[in-house]
């Protein structure tokens, strides 16, 4: 006979066995049909910063822009399955639910499959595991690691990130308002908003990590005297997407998640000091073959982001002493996202930063700053030094935004390749160190010459083309007329076609050229205006 203590504790046994046994799968949908929202009014879905970004740099919004269809959220919750983050660019939403409602979810007529990212149910960041691994300095100065790009030119000549909106993902960011070197950026409410992707939670403070405290005082702490930031001026938002006690395929996901949201406030460049190879569950793990720029899901979200203008700047990654692993980390695999790798002191490679090529042969990493001691600032609010190249991506990042707000009519695409130019081993580029390290006065005389005021005729940008994307700008002559492009090789023989319509509101307009090889190329450029012919070189992928 089982008495009643006995009783409630198998009661109790068995509520704990339904809450663990619940998991973590972000569902497909197949379609957005029947949606109140439409591309022609998309002050509905993104705010006007992000819509006069996307005009800004000549891009158009699309159906991967319109929100997820919200019956379909409906119908998933009246399963019993909880729903959290929606994506609009993948379609889907991320659910916890038990094993048991997964052949349910799957006969749904709109689901088009539904993805196992992580096991258990949401994380509470504010247990568990102990702190980032450093080495301690005495007294840390940022004056080294900023001359070494420029920095302090930069600051002088007035440019320290403002009017630039930077989103910084990653891990905890414990403290980061109760600390005075980041006192400015709450006094003039430039922190937009803050979110836990790993908690579903506003706060990003309620956690044992401070990896993201770090990160984000290399760019924005300020200090007089003491220490300076890359980008003091910009403003921020900042989300925690890496659940710091493990390593499942979800936090890729919360990356995609932060990513959309970020851009609906019109964020313009994004810092992402983490990396992805190897997770805890073995099933998730990718090969080197799919390090290819386009393959892992967080990959695919920065290309997605980079088309909508956002410049991508991330760590190149830390495994350049794996024996196994003898390349870079998603998402530095991407063609459209800034890799940077580590240097020392002496401005040469540190032995841990991960090595190119991407499998798909390209260079990597792109660039490189100072990894190895470079200044940071703990939860504890006392400068530090600390090394990986976690610390060298912010760097490039601030430089990227002084570089913005000297020229904001810059597309990311051009920011991007200007960054790479200016790279002092760019005319020799490796697959150890990139196009080298990046520098300031060289970046700020190549984004000068291709921000001069359009023409009547039209230009195209940049040359060299790099990762096979070219951008037209077009002068008025060519307005409210169909134009047409043609790309021909040296041998002319025409390779593409495309039909345009430059307006006044659009007169710059990406074309992505596909997968043709490196060469001379003459683009013809025909409309009611006339006829031109501009020369390019493409550098192959």
């Amino acid at each position: 006979m089982i008495n009643k203590s006995t009783l409630l504790l198998i009661c109790l046994l068995k509520a704990s066995v339904s809450v663990w046994s619940q998991d973590r799968y972000v569902v497909f949908f197949t379609d957005k049909a029947g949606s109140s929202f439409s591309i022609d009014k998309p002050a509905a879905f993104l705010s006007q910063r992000a819509i006069e970004r996307r005009q800004r740099q000549g891009i158009s919004i699309q159906q991967q822009d319109l929100p997820v269809q919200e019956s379909y959220i409906s119908s998933l919750k009246s399963l019993g399955v909880t729903c959290f983050y929606r994506t609009r660019w993948m379609n889907g939403v991320l659910v916890q639910m038990e094993k048991r409602l997964l052949a349910s979810v799957q006969a749904l007529r709109f689901v088009r499959n539904v993805e196992y990212v992580a096991p258990g149910v949401m994380k509470d960041q504010s247990s568990g595991g102990g702190g980032v691994s450093i080495s301690f300095g005495t007294k840390a100065k940022s004056d080294l690691q900023n001359q070494m790009l420029g920095i302090n030119r930069m600051h002088a000549d007035g440019y320290r990130g403002k009017g630039v909106l930077i989103g910084v993902f990653d891990g905890g960011f414990r403290k980061v308002s109760k600390l005075p070197a980041f006192r400015h950026l709450f006094a003039d409410r430039r922190i937009l908003y803050t979110f836990d992707y790993t908690a579903n939670e506003e706060n990003v403070e309620n956690t044992v990590f401070d990896h993201g405290t770090m990160v984000l005082s290399v760019l924005a702490a300020d200090k007089p005297g003491q220490f300076t930031g890359t980008a003091p001026r910009a403003s921020y938002i900042l989300a925690t997407t890496e659940e710091g006690t493990s390593e499942y395929r979800i936090e890729e996901y919360n990356w995609l998640f932060a990513a959309e949201k970020a851009d609906s406030a019109g964020v313009d460049i994004i810092n992402t000091s983490l990396g992805y190879s190897v997770f805890n569950d073995a099933r998730m793990n990718y090969t080197k073959a799919e390090m290819d720029g386009k393959t892992t899901v967080i990959t695919k979200a920065v290309n997605r982001a980079f088309e909508r203008g956002i410049l991508l700047v991330t760590s190149a990654g830390n495994t350049g002493r794996n024996p196994n692993w003898d390349t870079i980390l998603a998402p530095a695999d991407s063609p459209n996202t800034l890799a940077v790798g580590a240097v020392n002191i002496t401005g040469d490679r540190v032995r841990f930063s991960s090595k190119g090529p991407t499998a798909d042969g390209r260079v990597k990493p792109d660039v490189m700053a100072l990894g190895s001691g470079t200044a940071v600032m703990r939860a504890h609010g006392i400068f530090t030094f600390s090394s990986g190249s976690s610390f060298s991506s912010p760097l490039v990042t601030g430089l990227a935004a002084g570089l913005w707000q000297a020229y904001p009519g810059l597309t990311a695409a051009q920011l991007l390749d200007v960054i790479r130019r200016s790279g002092d081993n760019y005319s020799n580029p490796d697959h150890e160190s990139g196009y080298g390290i990046p520098g300031y006065v060289k970046a700020l005389k190549l984004a000068k010459e291709i921000s001069l005021p359009i023409t009547p005729d039209l230009a195209a940008y940049p040359n060299p083309i790099v990762n096979n994307i070219v951008n037209l700008a077009f002068g008025s002559r060519f307005f409210g007329q169909p134009v047409a492009v043609a790309v021909y090789d040296s041998r002319g023989v025409k390779q593409k076609t495309y039909q345009l319509n430059p307006t006044a509101r659009n007169r710059r307009i990406r074309l992505y050229l596909g997968e043709i090889p490196a060469g001379i190329y003459l683009i013809k450029i025909t409309g009611a205006g006339g006829s031109t012919i501009l020369k390019s070189i493409v550098h192959g992928r």
